[in-house]
């Protein structure tokens, strides 16, 4: 990291609501004009146009909060609802949206604690590609660090809580999407909230294909964005095949979000 880039993240700690201002310029304001400049991941402006005034929200696996900071212009606070297990990521985040519903655990399918994994790329801890799945290593992945986290399925979690409906819940932990998804199937079939879903061949032996029909057996439709129309469509064998054939951080031709949405529900 720069100098400068350095000095720039000290900013958070001095006036956390103008560093906020400035590292998230590019989601503030998003919109079908400035999408592609922007870099960012398309299925944002999908969730702001459909996202009402109303609906309860959660994050499961915040990073740096770039969907808390979507979201927080939409929604009221008290109707958001973000988890993240990474100690730094969380404490970062408490600095920059301390009136959302935080809490430092991680989501799966048992109730129970476990190693957390961060990589080190390039000598830089990639604390975007922190996972439970442990044994999985990134391309020039030169060691990793871990830490001891909490692991609750959202199922337990949800138990004592005073929530009356979820509206949509978004994951993205890095290939333990589907223990997740497992540890909340009574609050999914509940709630039958949209699902957005981050899901990557590389992070599963098993077919990507076999786990989307899992969810789609739920009673939920399989959906990606069209790069070109920004409306909804239903999987195919070539969206699958593009995970190949594109770089992982190309925004426009590397699919890896899904949405699921209930049969039931009206779009």
């Amino acid at each position: 990291m720069s100098l400068y880039a350095r000095l720039a993240e000290q900013l958070q700690f001095i006036s956390p609501a103008f560093y906020k201002s400035r590292y998230f310029k590019k989601i503030d304001g998003l919109n079908s004009a400035n999408l592609i400049f922007r870099n960012v991941e398309l299925e944002m402006l999908w969730l702001k146009n459909h996202l009402k005034k109303d609906a309860v929200f959660f994050d499961i696996g915040c990073n740096v909060g770039s969907y808390l900071r979507l979201v927080e212009n939409i929604l009221k606070s008290e109707n958001i609802y973000a988890f993240e297990p990474n100690q730094r990521l969380f404490k970062r985040l408490e600095r920059l949206f301390p009136k959302v519903n935080l809490f430092s655990i991680a989501l799966s399918d048992e109730n129970t604690t476990a190693e957390f994994k961060v990589p080190v790329i390039n000598g830089q801890e990639k604390n975007s590609r922190g996972t439970l799945i442990t044994d999985f290593s990134e391309n020039n992945e030169e060691r990793f660090i871990t830490e001891k986290v909490k692991v609750q399925t959202l199922d337990s979690w949800i138990l004592d809580k005073n929530i009356s409906k979820i509206d949509l819940i978004k994951i993205d932990v890095e290939g333990n999407e589907m223990k997740t998804l497992r540890g909340a199937k009574e609050v999914i079939s509940n709630f039958k909230p949209i699902l957005l879903v981050e899901m990557e061949q590389r992070h599963h032996e098993e077919n990507l294909k076999n786990l989307v029909k899992e969810i789609h057996d739920w009673g939920y439709s399989a959906n990606y964005l069209n790069r070109k129309t920004f409306k909804l469509e239903p999987i195919s064998d070539d969206i699958y095949l593009s995970q190949k054939n594109a770089e992982i951080e190309d925004k426009t031709g590397y699919i890896n979000n899904f949405i699921f949405i209930s049969n039931s529900a009206k779009i």
